[in-house]
């Protein structure tokens, strides 16, 4: 019950285009289409998902329950697979003496507080985040699979079950690419007495895991574009000190799931001085880590597993779109939860003999406590206003407030969306020259020209929205009664891009209203060489050549335009005037 008010929340942001504008998802037949995802989506390199959405699609349509229900479902799944672990681990020779009587409760306990954590509400609640719940149920059955082949009467085929989770896994999100090296990790420690004992028991099973670099490396070159990598403005120290923060706040949510956030925006700009806590707390519980793998191994798998799925996204190597995502704790959780709970189980067994009654009762209150904060956080998911306002009132950012002003714009909620633009410019530059844009359309012209040549002042190798932005000026201009500053602003615009066709044909405007009929047709006729014809431009282009004396070019630019639009009064007129000229 815990996620049943969320069954019939919207679709949200990525979802427009990972589910309402996917063709790739339209049909089941062939499979190949609805394994072949857009190149340049959000699903790029992760056609199973995108697979999973043409059978949801095949099933009902665009229905938004049908989306919420799978991804619930899998989350479910993906909780019975952590149980799984969790009771094969405490129940296995290295571990049975010591928890195995009491291995199928801590595993429940473990699997249902993971399940109803409110952390876990961005993966489920957002439909594209399907990603993350796929991934995680693959991961954790490829481990799950590697695990029941230890002692089994026919290994090869759980070996094989685990290897095929593996590769379909890969096929849902890259952070896959780390789960050979958990099995392996896995199995030195709970499994084997050395990493040779291990390779020679199980070196068909780490070699078709490590098939999936394969299918990675594959995957990764279908991608249209990437905003991963060393190439993108953001330093992999940079990044690293973000991550020393986003991985604090992740601890802390952990364990005081209060004021979720989806967006946390881009990386900053800091210096070590600015995190120094939190890094130390990082390398503190990497040191930890470090030394319970030597001294204490099998607690020290835990950590390894919370860095090692962490890894993918929350490392050295910069993602510039997104610092952090709340959704990049969803295995992470497993090794935390876990912990917490053979913390509190050991610590209630040394207060007093009996541990059931009060866990019992201790799991219940936090399990319940959780399930209802998740249940809020679903409600926060019932629109993308309120969606994006939590995201601004308890993380503020530049991009937050712009798309927060985006959302409130398509609802005609004009004035809140300039007041959250101008809230998002300081760190934020493309959302002045929206905001300049909004104040155009206002007819707020002196205050439009003050915010753009501003945005073009802070971004002078933005070439494209630089002349989207002086168009803008110029335009302000003219609607001020200032031709001569609007027509030297719109050709300082055309010296930077000599083909836009919208700068010509807004310039020919203003010269043919100053009865400058040649310059008027030189520059219709270059909006023209870029593009399809309008009656407006072909009856305005039509009357600078006939005032040009050019008669006949003249007739056959209006015939254009009645062509598009025969009720055309203003090209009518021009027709029958080149026919009876005025004498």
């Amino acid at each position: 019950m815990t996620y049943a008010n969320s069954l019939s929340g919207p679709l949200l942001f990525d979802d427009q285009a990972a589910i309402l504008t996917n063709t790739q998802i339209r049909r089941l037949w062939p499979p190949a289409e609805a394994l072949a995802p857009p190149r340049d989506s959000v699903l790029a390199s992760r056609p199973i998902v995108n697979f999973s959405f043409a059978i949801n699609y095949a099933i009902g349509g665009l229905s938004v329950r049908g989306f919420h229900v799978v991804n619930v479902s899998l989350h479910i799944l993906s909780a019975l697979a952590l149980f799984g672990i969790t009771r094969r681990t405490l129940a296995a020779p290295k571990l049975r003496e010591r928890f195995g009587a009491a291995s199928g409760g801590l595993a429940l306990a473990c699997a249902l507080i993971w399940m109803v954590h409110p952390l876990q509400t961005e993966s489920v609640d957002y439909v594209t985040q399907r990603t993350e719940l796929m991934v995680g149920l693959f991961y954790l059955t490829t481990l799950y699979c590697a695990i029941r082949a230890t002692g089994s009467a026919t290994p090869e085929r759980w070996h094989a079950a685990s290897i095929v989770s593996c590769l379909v896994g890969m096929g849902c999100k890259e952070s896959m690419v780390t789960a050979p090296l958990v099995v392996l990790v896995y199995d030195r420690i709970f499994s084997f007495d050395s990493m040779r004992e291990a390779w020679r028991s199980r070196k068909g099973l780490y070699s078709g895991l490590s098939v999936s670099w394969l299918e990675f490396a594959g995957l990764m070159t279908a991608r249209a574009h990437t905003v991963t990598g060393f190439n993108y403005g953001v330093s992999p120290w940079t990044y690293l000190l973000n991550q020393a923060q986003m991985i604090v706040q992740y601890l802390k949510l952990t364990v005081w799931p209060h004021a979720l956030v989806l967006d946390y925006g881009p990386p900053r700009r800091l210096v070590l001085m600015e995190v120094l806590p939190q890094a130390a707390l990082v390398v503190a519980l990497l040191a930890l880590t470090a030394t319970a793998l030597v001294l204490r191994p099998m607690a020290g798998f835990l950590g390894a597993w919370f860095f090692i799925t962490l890894a993918p996204a929350s490392s050295f190597l910069p993602i510039v779109t997104e610092v952090g995502a709340e959704r990049r704790m969803y295995l992470p959780l497993a090794a935390v939860v876990v912990l917490a709970v053979i913390g509190a189980w050991q610590l209630l067994e040394k207060v007093g003999r009996q541990a059931t009654f009060p866990g019992v009762v201790a799991l219940s209150v936090v399990v319940g406590a959780l399930a209802h904060a998740t249940a809020q956080r679903n409600h926060d998911y019932a629109s993308g206003v309120t969606l994006l306002q939590t995201s601004v009132d308890r993380w503020p950012h530049g991009r937050a407030h712009f798309n927060l002003a985006t959302v409130l714009k398509e609802q005609g909620r004009i004035e809140e969306a300039i007041a959250h633009l101008r809230a998002a410019v300081p760190d934020d530059p493309p959302a002045q020259y929206v905001l300049g844009s909004e104040l155009y359309d206002r007819r707020q012209f002196d205050e439009a020209i003050k915010e753009l040549r501003a945005f073009i002042d802070r971004n002078p190798g933005s070439l494209h929205q630089t002349v989207a932005a002086r168009n803008l000026i110029a335009l302000s201009l003219a609607q001020q009664g200032k031709p001569g500053p609007a027509i030297e602003e719109f050709q300082a615009a055309l010296t930077m891009d000599p083909g836009n066709a919208a700068l010509h044909g807004n310039l020919a405007f203003i010269l043919l209203r100053q009865n400058n009929f040649d310059g008027a047709r030189r520059h219709y006729e270059a909006y023209l060489a870029g593009r399809a014809g309008s009656v407006f431009v072909l009856t305005n282009l039509g009357i600078a050549l006939q005032a040009l004396g050019k008669i006949d070019e003249a007739k056959e630019r209006f015939r254009q335009a009645l062509a598009i639009d025969p009720n055309a009064i203003d090209a009518r007129r021009g027709l029958d005037g080149t026919r009876h000229p005025t004498r």
